[in-house]
């Protein structure tokens, strides 16, 4: 398109020599030593130009100038256009000018010079710093041609010819030669040769724009009926491109192909794309030229690097997902078809391939798959994998056989090693319904250490397992749900998780909702694991309401008491210490008798703490009310103790702070 309207902007020269030649036969001088003409208005399909006047002066008439109040080309408009010449000879042979200019509100220099017999004009722009245009036309039988050589070419002089929607050069230097030549029935020829240095531009958006590019284009076209026939290589060597959403930091990239330009449609029938660092691919296809839109697509690559391919190509529409700091390496083959506007074939082999995220929430090494999908067939897939992880949690060997009906997935039971147990699916599904994932799942968890569970997560020491059940698990709309409640095994007791729903899952800032139910917890495992001084008995734990954003608490209604039943009920001194901490300094412990300071354990009767979290503080409560507080522990039987809280509000931020020195430091109380 831009290369159409450059040449065509240049098909006006022969009538502006053809006018220069006639324009002393057809007006008489006026005075002595001067011809003059007015012109109103001129229009042609090419152009349009009004308030013509031109002059011939001087004593051999070698003084020319005209003037142009308003000249149309093209959908381009320039007014008060004046081309003069010092120096012009008109005769029987031609004209030529030596020392011209042409004021188009930038004043350009140059010189033609036309033949009559051979019809040929050859005129030159010439700048400084050795920049020249040269145009040459050539008209007549059997037909017309026109060649523009440029050397160090300012690239901005392009930017009227290109469209208003385009992206613009805004520096830069050309250099080379663009042919077009045809007849009566207009082009049938075209040729181009260009390189380019230090290349810049941008849109109007910023969506699109470059700095420092380099390369050559070279295309060579001819007309065929309706249509043209091309073929063309571009070698793009140095410059950075940003193309909305894609960033190309530097070059290296080199496209060779042929094809078609017809009405309405860009076609490659044949294409080889190279990009640097990723590999190398065979490429054909469609282009919408009015819709702006690819129609039809077919890609063959093999032997593609995937540490290159995912920054380049894939990271870029994963922005705003899980998968938006990958690391990734192995190698890849890919055929892709895509018809009318959609997705037909994709086979994907993975070799050895391995995915890390960046912020090590998960992990995936020694990946082999080969997913080869349609959307008119049933296909078999198999993705196996040697080991991962997931939020530090080893994975162990994994094979995944996957059916495919179009936009339908499907596989049978499957299990994956999770550290020393199993998480076992009974099967996975998931659909694609008008543009939206659809997915469900349901499984259970075979007994893990709870040592080596919290040692994966690096927390304190536990003891027991941990085991469960996982009722249907779905995905619809960018929400995840648990249809039903999860049951885990864990201190002894049990935890039941209800109402579990995630929104946004792959988003970059997740928010999870739930209720917690925990029962018949062992105290004495749990102060254990956690360094909070020793405890013996059973506490249960609800948490109603629960709301995490990015994975921070930020509302909750917790509460923690003693479970009902008969069993001892033992408190050291050190988790005496520990609980009063957890209420600030304002909680104390209340002892019956001084000598009790010499005991290690009391005896208790109830133990209670709530927090209701709303905007990151914490309303606390205990077992029961108090003169100016609340009792956290009650004390009961003989030696018995009692601590009090009286610090009502807590910041949470605050409170996981004093959890934090207590679990990390455990220091004996003294008791006075």
């Amino acid at each position: 398109m831009a290369l159409s309207r450059f040449m065509k902007a240049f098909r006006v020269w022969p009538f502006i020599v053809r006018f220069l030649w006639v324009f002393p036969l057809f007006f008489p001088v006026s005075q002595a030593g001067q011809l003059a003409l007015r012109i109103d208005d001129i229009a042609s399909p090419a152009f349009h130009a009004k308030a013509i006047s031109a002059k011939l002066t001087g004593e051999d008439y070698s003084f020319f100038e005209a003037r142009i109040g308003e000249f149309s080309l093209r959908g381009r408009t320039w007014r008060n256009v004046r081309l003069s010449c010092s120096k012009m000879w008109l005769d029987g042979a031609g004209i030529r000018c030596d020392r011209g200019e042409l004021d188009l509100g930038e004043k350009l220099p140059l010189r033609f010079n036309y033949s009559i017999q051979s019809k040929t004009l050859d005129l030159s722009l010439d700048f400084a710093r050795g920049e020249t245009w040269r145009i040459r036309t050539q008209w007549g039988r059997p037909g017309w041609n026109v060649r523009v050589e440029v050397n160090q070419g300012q690239a901005t002089r392009l930017a009227g010819f290109l469209p208003q929607s385009s992206p613009k050069p805004t520096a830069g230097r050309l250099s080379g030669s663009i042919s077009l030549g045809g007849g009566r029935a207009g082009a049938e020829s075209a040729a181009a040769d260009v390189t380019f240095k230090e290349l810049a531009f941008s849109d109007a958006s910023g969506l699109h724009a470059g700095e420092k590019v380099g390369g050559r284009v070279r295309v060579n076209a001819l007309r065929r009926e309706a249509g043209w026939q091309w073929r063309g290589e571009a070698d793009w060597q140095s410059g950075e491109v940003f193309w909305q959403p894609l960033y190309f930091a530097q070059g290296g990239h080199r496209f060779a192909g042929q094809g078609s330009l017809e009405p309405g449609a860009l076609r490659i029938s044949q294409g080889r794309l190279q990009l640097a660092g990723v590999g190398e691919a065979q490429i054909s296809g469609a282009w919408d030229t009015a819709g702006r839109r690819l129609t039809d697509f077919e890609l063959k690559a093999a032997d593609i690097d995937m540490a290159g391919l995912y920054p380049v190509l894939i990271k870029p529409f994963l922005e705003k997902t899980a998968f938006a700091r990958l690391q990734a390496q192995g190698g890849a083959d890919l055929e892709w078809r895509y018809r009318d506007g959609a997705t037909t074939e994709f086979d994907l082999s993975l070799r050895d391939a391995g995915f890390v995220d960046e912020d090590g929430r998960f992990a995936l090494h020694g990946v082999n798959a080969r997913i080869p999908w349609s959307s008119s067939a049933e296909r078999k897939a198999e993705i196996r994998f040697r080991q991962g992880e997931v939020l530090r949690l080893a994975l162990g060997e994994t094979r995944v056989p996957l059916t495919m009906q179009g936009w339908q997935f499907s596989t049978p039971a499957f299990s994956v090693p999770l550290l020393d147990g199993q998480l076992n699916l009974d099967g996975f599904s998931a659909s694609r319904i008008e543009g939206a994932w659809n997915w469900r799942f349901s499984g259970g968890l075979t007994p893990v250490s709870m040592e080596r569970f919290a040692a994966a997560l690096k927390l304190p020491r536990m003891l027991g397992t941990l085991s469960g059940v996982i009722p249907a698990v779905s995905y619809a709309g960018g929400n995840l749900k648990v249809d039903g409640a999860l049951l885990f095994k864990v201190f002894d007791g049990t935890v039941v998780v209800k109402d579990l729903e995630l929104l946004n899952p792959l988003g970059r800032a997740p928010n999870l909702r739930a209720d917690l139910d925990m029962r018949n917890l062992d105290l004495d495992l749990l102060t254990r694991t956690f360094s909070f001084g020793n405890m013996q008995g059973r506490i249960d734990v609800q948490v109603d309401g629960m709301e995490l954003s990015d994975w921070r608490p930020v509302k909750f209604d917790a509460k923690v008491a003693s479970s009902p039943g008969s069993y001892p009920r033992k408190i050291s001194q050190s988790a005496v210490q520990n609980i009063s901490a957890l209420g600030g300094a304002g909680a104390a412990a209340a002892i019956q008798r001084s000598f009790l300071r010499f005991f290690e354990q009391f005896g208790y009767d109830r133990i209670g703490l709530s927090c209701k979290l709303r905007n990151g503080v914490c309303l606390m409560d205990g077992v029961e009310a108090a003169p100016h507080g609340y009792v956290i522990v009650k004390g009961g039987g003989i030696p018995a103790i009692s601590v009090i809280g009286y610090n009502r509000q807590v910041s949470w931020d605050e409170l996981l702070e004093r959890l934090k020195r207590i679990t990390q430091k455990n220091v004996k109380p003294v008791i006075q």
